[in-house]
């Protein structure tokens, strides 16, 4: 599986890099967890109503769950959840993934935190 996702680089700019092997799937899951309900033009059904959320201030923890259910199948062990401690009442929703891939392969915690601002996969050199 090959996921195209935009890397920040040194400088502050991005570009588009190609991610294989288990960072696809890490990619691939936070695309999926970045995704307000209904902007897939493919998957209506995937996103998570993150407007309302800040409006409301409640998480949305059905959708969240939902989509972790989509990708358990992928992981070993797979755990999202919402950021002990994240400042939501000025910003987005925030992220912790806890995972282990099939292959029992840990995904490392330094990279695990992001919220609907983040779209870095790992760091710029293409490693974790």
């Amino acid at each position: 599986m090959r996921v195209w996702t935009r890397q920040w680089q040194p400088g502050g700019k991005r570009r588009w890099v190609a991610t294989t092997g288990n960072q696809a799937l890490i990619a691939w899951l936070q695309n999926a967890l970045l995704l307000e309900l209904g902007e897939s033009p493919f998957h209506v059904d995937w996103g998570i109503p993150v407007t309302n959320s800040l409006v409301t201030r409640i998480w949305p923890t059905f959708y969240l769950e939902q989509t972790v259910g989509r990708f358990r199948d992928y992981f070993a062990s797979l755990q999202v959840a919402p950021t002990a401690g994240a400042d939501t009442e000025n910003g987005p929703p925030d992220y912790t993934i806890s995972a282990i891939f099939t292959d029992g392969t840990p995904y490392p915690s330094q990279a695990s935190h992001f919220n609907q601002t983040f779209s870095q996969t790992g760091p710029s050199d293409g490693t974790y």
